[in-house]
């Protein structure tokens, strides 16, 4: 906190002393420098929001200061071209040339944005042509051995095991044998291992092991706390971990059959409508929870939730009558 009212002090500071000058008649330079401060402001804004960051937004925080400091250098430049000195003439030039060229470093860093982002779009459609192909590939060979799809599929793999595309198309396939899943799952890659990992086949011993042995098992929670072979302890480290360093986790596990009871209780008093929804869709949950979800749905943002009023209903009706 202390460090953002620091960096929102300098802009502050510095429109406060324009202020002042103006009121006092030393105009010079004052209209120069509002101008090379909005336009620096407007120019990094625009850049910061070509960017599909998520942390881009941070750049937002020492933006003003940038901005005061195009401003600043646009007061220098004005006063000190004024002056009778040559020299000082001259680094008044330098100034202004500075204050600008800070303006185009902005504009620049948002076209190669721009850029970078349509690079990364072709890149992104070439990859999903691929795995489309290789997807209609996959179909067409197995069609042809049915019965036998994943022996077919395995041997495919194995024969295309350095085409990336391929393998993501084969290990999101109902196919895919455990052990393929289990080969593909490394601990130094990340689209691969989080496509066998989401793979309904993929082993328990797979999933608890990319989770212990990954540099970023932080990564693949998602895919842990809904799968329905994660280990019952693994699934209440995530619980306990949650929302300290993964939010949004609960909604899975609530789903999850695989959760056990008492991360299910645990749940079961969560005013959240995601994870109440999530609950009553879980045929784990038992039906002494019942009430609990009931509380927590009325003390929810959403007590009317149609589907969750329902849901609760039809159980009550059901199988917990």
């Amino acid at each position: 906190m202390g460090f953002v009212l620091i960096v929102a002090a300098v802009p502050a500071a510095w429109l406060v002393v324009l202020a002042v000058l103006f009121a006092r008649g030393r105009r010079r330079g004052v209209w120069l420098s509002l101008l090379l401060f909005a336009a620096a402001l407007a120019a990094g804004a625009w850049a910061i929001f070509q960017s599909r960051s998520s942390t881009a937004g941070i750049g937002l925080l020492f933006l003003p200061v940038v901005a005061a400091v195009a401003g600043f250098l646009g007061w220098v430049s004005r006063n000190l071209q004024r002056s009778d000195d040559r020299t000082a003439r001259l680094a008044g030039w330098v100034c202004l040339a500075s204050a600008l060229a800070v303006v185009a470093w902005e504009l620049d860093a948002g076209r190669r944005t721009i850029s970078h982002n349509r690079e990364r779009d072709a890149l992104q459609r070439a990859r999903s042509l691929a795995i489309d192909r290789s997807k209609a590939l996959i179909a067409e060979r197995l069609a042809r051995r049915p019965g036998e799809e994943t022996a077919a599929l395995s041997a495919l793999i194995a024969e295309r095991a350095g085409d990336g595309e391929f393998l993501l198309a084969a290990l999101t396939s109902p196919f895919a044998s455990p052990e393929d899943l289990d080969r593909h799952a490394r601990p130094d890659e990340l689209s691969l291992t989080l496509t066998a990992l989401r793979n309904p086949g993929c082993r328990a011993d797979t999933l608890a092991r990319i989770h212990r042995t990954h540099a970023n098992p932080d990564y693949f929670s998602q895919a842990l706390a809904a799968h329905p072979h994660t280990p019952p302890e693994l699934l209440r480290q995530l619980h306990a971990m949650n929302p300290r360093r993964i939010t949004g986790l609960d909604h899975w596990l609530a789903r999850n059959p695989a959760t056990p009871p008492d991360v299910l209780q645990a749940l079961a008093r969560s005013t959240d409508v995601n994870v109440i929804q999530g609950l009553l869709q879980n045929p784990g949950l038992g039906c002494d929870l019942l009430p609990e979800v009931a509380r927590g749905l009325r003390g929810s943002a959403r007590p009317d939730d149609s589907f969750s009023v329902h849901a609760l209903a039809d159980l009550q009706a059901g199988r917990c009558r």
